[in-house]
């Protein structure tokens, strides 16, 4: 009777903690919380699908629930993200809405919501979902609610050839987000067992590319420094508003500079007055110490966005297309920065140069934001990314397969059948024959340099001091047969031509051609591989290669530049003078040998 009755009890319990887990209260059970399945996209931009992009799914059910039903526990209240975007009314507005304890919204304003605190206060976004930020969205560390999308086949972290990405998510609300432009694209409800979710980037409303060229495989441009570069920025009119002005924010990378848009705009700084990019060094450092300092501080800021030009739209209820010119700048200043150290709240005023060649591997991009001032939808797109690279040459004397150096070269390309010359000004010179020029007009390339072409910026090729058999007089000598070359775009149309040679050799009259070549692909793990024309050389001389202080096997290659002469024209004393001498005389002593004879 006992263990009937304990069954009985038993029985009861478990049919209550059955009834009380599915009740009303609850709006997704617990099961659909944690449950997961195979998300597939199909990514295009006009129809086309993008190959190579990256892309994220992030799960925000948890939020979507909160906000929507004005319900927020106290770990999200009493956050630190929270309580220091709360008003005096312990609520928040995100825009135009307020979002709190007791204040519910529609299914769109909840979207709305989200979609505004993804760009406007991430870790506030995060708090709420209850999740962590993570490092990044695409690092190896996302925040916990992210997984980053990867072929079918698994064989990478990218779209493939069809556009397709997969991954295994949770299940509800769900970002999904590209991984260049860190927006979100679009907002999906993920069911188990879903079909394959469409998602075309140019019918969402906001969309920017190139003016003119086809890259929608996700490999970048290559481009020269200062080049002029015209972007297509399109808005839908269901962004628009018939009655208000839209604003629109563009917010390039570091060193892309807008030059001109079509409406009107206004530049404001995103960096603040005081910075700590986790530098040490000592204030009082001598001022070539601090410069090299500001360098390194500029190479941690390569990649940020410094800038917001923010564009006004007037009224209007049709599409709108906005012409922007902009040019990749060799390098761009942040003036009378404090940067702070550590925890101190001691600052020091510096001048930060941010320079390409800092990180020659870098893509350059620009995001695009806006936000209807009709529906308070926001939509976040970016550019296809840009980069430049260069070329490394080493002076050869191929007929004696060694080192040489003393000439002096000057660039040119050939564009539409036409010819120019890099002139002293740095600007591109066309010029009628290459053979009556004067060199003093032009920029003149000389051993032992490293040209970073639009800055007019030549500064020694460092030297090598790690390297093993390290001596300082030795390799500094052998820089003076190196040229490198960086800021140009991609191309077969480059040439040098020689304008001054070594003592002891002739000059090449004949333009010495080369390409410039970037390619960029992703390994399996997500990473960013890139094999460039500095990086790789066609024409090398691997018996010299060793001599090269900072040659490096397909990371720092060196092309031959060879400065032997179709015919070598040499002086020598003893060829020209003495042998001829010595024959004549023995001539001589033979012709008086033999008439002695006959005599």
């Amino acid at each position: 009777m006992y263990k009937k009755v304990t069954f009985l009890v038993t029985l009861i319990g478990v049919l209550g903690l059955f009834l009380f887990t599915f009740s009303e209260g609850q709006v997704v059970s617990a099961s659909d919380k944690t449950s997961t399945t195979n998300l597939s996209i199909k990514v295009t931009a006009s129809g086309d699908p993008i190959q190579n992009g990256t892309f994220a799914a992030g799960n925000y059910q948890t939020a979507y629930e909160h906000i929507k039903s004005g319900t927020f526990p106290s770990s999200v209240t009493n956050s630190s993200a929270w309580r220091g975007t709360q008003n005096t009314e312990h609520v928040i507005v995100v825009a135009g809405l307020t979002v709190g304890e007791n204040n519910k919204h529609s299914d769109s304003e909840a979207k709305t919501i989200i979609s505004t605190l993804f760009s406007t206060n991430f870790t506030l976004l995060q708090s709420i979902n209850e999740t962590n930020n993570g490092t990044d969205i695409m690092s190896f560390n996302p925040p916990s609610n992210f997984v980053r999308m990867r072929t079918p086949s698994g064989s990478s972290e990218t779209t493939d050839a069809k556009g397709r990405a997969v991954a295994k998510v949770s299940t509800g609300l769900t970002a999904i987000v590209d991984g260049s432009s860190k927006g979100i694209v679009e907002l999906i409800t993920v069911t188990p067992g879903m079909k394959e979710v469409p998602i075309d980037t140019d019918s969402l409303g906001l969309s920017l590319s190139f003016s003119s060229g086809n890259l929608k495989s996700g490999q970048p441009r290559t481009v020269e420094l200062n080049q002029e570069i015209h972007y297509k920025l399109k808005v839908s009119k269901k962004m628009l508003s018939p009655t208000n002005s839209t604003k629109i924010d563009l917010r390039p990378d570091a060193n892309i500079v807008i030059d001109e848009t079509s409406v009107p705009n206004t530049v404001a700084t995103l960096i603040p007055p005081i910075i700590n990019p986790g530098v040490t060094f000592d204030p009082l450092s001598s001022p070539e110490q601090l410069s090299k300092v500001s360098k390194t501080i500029g190479a941690t800021l390569i990649s940020s966005q410094i800038n917001m030009y923010e564009l006004t739209i007037p009224p209007t209820d049709s599409d709108v297309s906005i012409d922007i010119k902009a040019h990749l700048s060799p390098v761009v200043y942040l003036n009378d920065i404090s940067i702070q150290q550590g925890t101190s709240t001691n600052t020091t005023k510096m001048n930060i140069p941010i320079e390409a060649f800092s990180s020659p591997d870098n893509n350059f991009g620009m995001t695009a934001n806006v936000i209807s001032p009709t529906t308070a939808t926001q939509i976040t797109t970016s550019t296809p990314k840009i980069n430049t690279t260069g070329i490394n040459f080493v002076q050869v004397d191929t007929n004696k397969n060694k080192l040489v150096r003393d000439s002096v070269y000057v660039l040119g390309k050939e564009v539409d059948g036409k010819k120019y010359l890099y002139d002293n000004q740095e600007k591109w010179s066309e010029i009628q024959s290459i053979s009556t020029i004067d060199p003093a007009g032009y920029t003149l390339l000389r051993g032992g340099n490293q040209y970073v072409f639009g800055d007019n910026d030549v500064s020694p090729i460092e030297l090598n001091s790690t390297r093993f058999n390290y001596n300082f007089e030795r390799n500094t000598k052998i820089n003076e047969s190196l040229i490198k070359l960086f800021g140009l775009g991609k191309g077969e149309d480059y040439f040098l031509y020689q304008v001054a040679s070594p003592a002891n050799y002739s000059m090449n009259k004949t333009p010495i051609s080369f390409s410039i070549f970037s390619e960029t692909s992703t390994s399996p793990n997500g990473g960013q591989l890139t094999k460039n024309s500095m990086k790789m050389a066609s024409n090398q001389s691997f018996k010299l290669n060793g001599l090269i202080p900072d040659y490096g096997a397909g990371t720092n290659e060196y092309n031959i530049l060879s400065v032997t002469p179709q015919k070598e024209i040499h002086f020598s004393a003893v060829k020209s003078i003495i042998i001829p001498l010595l024959l004549l005389v023995l001539g001589i002593v033979v012709i008086g040998v033999i008439l002695v004879r006959v005599v």
